[in-house]
């Protein structure tokens, strides 16, 4: 059934966690012990229903096949904690590198321009970029604008249909070679659609049909532990969007809030 790194299929569900899977999720990231389902709940102070429904949620048919990939994973873990750290520590260093090289930081103050000129942003983001675009969701939802994050195919060929010159679409794919989402770029492109690609492709077709190109880093990860998500570099971007539409905007934002924070008052 699955064939990617456990900690990773981990890490790309938390966005849909409560606080008791964040406990059970915790204890497996950081290596410990197998334990049978009830003495896990019991560990940890959790439901021994809240451990089933968590190896649910990460795609598991129950916890005794969880338990069976954890195992295996185990087997590769390495013992030593500090390799483990000092290798991601690398990763880590070395992708905030590849994006600082890259990165312009006129074309962060032009996007931060079209979502303060847009107070609808449409998202197109497919597998772990919908999590990045959940993030960006999030982030500017506080703060007056209305995101849609669109993460399925038939989705985004019924939302282009629909968005016109006045639309801001921000595109979020590492790789950006999806064909069927280049496609509905393409019709985009000819409606006159602002758009922006945060992407690690720097090929000329993503540059042709971007108005605004961010190049984040590649992920060049090995499969074993320690493994950099494959949203990072994607949320390092809104990231830095964010830092900067705060610093752009400050009282534009301060305003919005203190508006939102008078209206929940009174109601």
């Amino acid at each position: 059934m699955i064939n990617s790194d456990l900690f990773l299929i981990i890490e790309s569900s938390k966005l849909k966690f409560t606080a008791a899977d964040e406990q059970i999720a915790d204890y497996f990231l950081n290596g410990k012990p197998p334990l049978k389902q009830s003495a896990l709940a019991q560990k940890i102070n959790v439901s021994s229903a809240s451990v089933t429904r968590f190896s649910k949620k990460l795609g598991f048919e129950n916890y005794k096949e969880l338990m069976y990939f954890y195992r295996k994973k185990l087997e590769n873990y390495s013992d030593d904690s500090s390799s483990v750290t000092s290798n991601l520590q690398f990763r880590y260093k070395e992708l905030i590198n590849e994006i600082d090289e890259r990165l312009e930081i006129e074309d962060i103050k032009t996007v931060c321009k079209h979502i303060k000129d847009h107070q609808i942003i449409h998202i197109f983001g497919l597998g772990l970029s919908a999590i990045a675009g959940e993030d960006f969701k999030f982030r500017f939802t506080r703060i007056g604008k209305y995101v849609e994050v669109v993460q399925d195919y038939d989705s985004i060929e019924m939302i282009s249909s629909l968005l016109t010159g006045e639309n801001l679409l921000i595109y979020l794919s590492l790789r950006g070679e999806n064909q069927h989402v280049i496609q509905s770029l393409k019709d985009l492109k000819e409606k006159g659609v602002f758009i922006i690609i945060i992407t690690s492709n720097q090929s000329e077709e993503i540059n042709e049909l971007a108005d605004v190109t961010l190049l984040t880093s590649n992920i060049k990860n090995s499969s074993g532990a320690g493994q950099v998500s494959g949203q990072i570099p994607l949320l390092i971007l809104i990231d830095m969007i964010y830092s900067q539409y705060i610093s752009m905007y400050r009282e534009n934002v301060s305003k919005w809030i203190e508006t939102e924070h008078a209206y929940l008052q009174g109601h």
